[in-house]
């Protein structure tokens, strides 16, 4: 009896999952025919200018530098703590044939060190770099990268200091059209970046970012 009862469980098991298998990949397919159906219907001669909003979740490395003065002298100092936190950020751009978009945007930036929550970043980055968009049947793949020009203001406990920098990065992400004016996007970024002291008092004069941003958003097309 206990043999054909799980027989009998296992043949519902299966069916259950064949039916919500089944239902997932229609539902998938129904939603990637409405994207297609809007994306194929877009101008390609017309140029088409958007707006995008975006929350990004970034997390790495901060490669820190600098020189601390003790009794014995002044010694130099480096380290690597792991970072994490957020940015919000905007950007403008314009899509040419459909194909390549040109963009330039700023986000704010929200960061702490995993390990010490009295050493914060707060700050900002302006960004400009171009994507290639590839049409897909359920998202349009984008694929590109940029440049970085960055300030944060940085404080550990007494000690508080700003930094400027520069940088460039690298993205990929998927853009999903609802209407012809309306899009949701998701994308992961890799920041690279060099910081150095230009202001206040800090032990740290300089730093090397290697930063991974994982966002989504939408896009207004005008």
């Amino acid at each position: 009896m206990l043999y054909w009862g799980m027989r009998k469980s296992v043949r519902i098991l299966i069916v259950g999952l064949s039916v919500f298998s089944g239902s997932l990949i229609a539902s998938v397919d129904a939603y990637g025919q409405a994207h297609n159906y809007i994306n194929s219907r877009r101008s390609g001669t017309v140029s088409h200018v958007f707006v995008t909003q975006s929350v990004d979740g970034e997390f790495g490395r901060f490669n820190t530098s600098g020189k601390e003065t003790t009794a014995e002298g002044t010694i130099s100092t480096s380290s690597a703590p792991y970072w994490q936190g957020f940015g919000i950020g905007s950007s403008v751009g314009i899509e040419v044939l459909k194909f390549i978009q040109f963009n330039a945007g700023h986000t704010f930036v929200n960061m702490r060190n995993k390990n010490d929550g009295l050493e914060k970043i707060d700050g900002s980055r302006l960004n400009g770099g171009a994507r290639f968009v590839f049409t897909a049947p359920v998202a349009n793949l984008e694929a590109g990268g940029g440049i970085l020009a960055s300030r944060m203001d940085y404080t550990k406990r007494l000690e508080a200091a700003t930094f400027y920098g520069s940088g460039y990065y690298y993205t990929l992400g998927l853009n999903y059209f609802i209407s012809s004016q309306v899009s949701f996007f998701g994308n992961a970024k890799m920041n690279h970046e060099n910081l150095v002291r230009n202001s206040g008092s800090s032990v740290t004069t300089s730093m090397s970012t290697d930063t991974t941003l994982l966002g989504f958003g939408f896009t207004l097309w005008l």
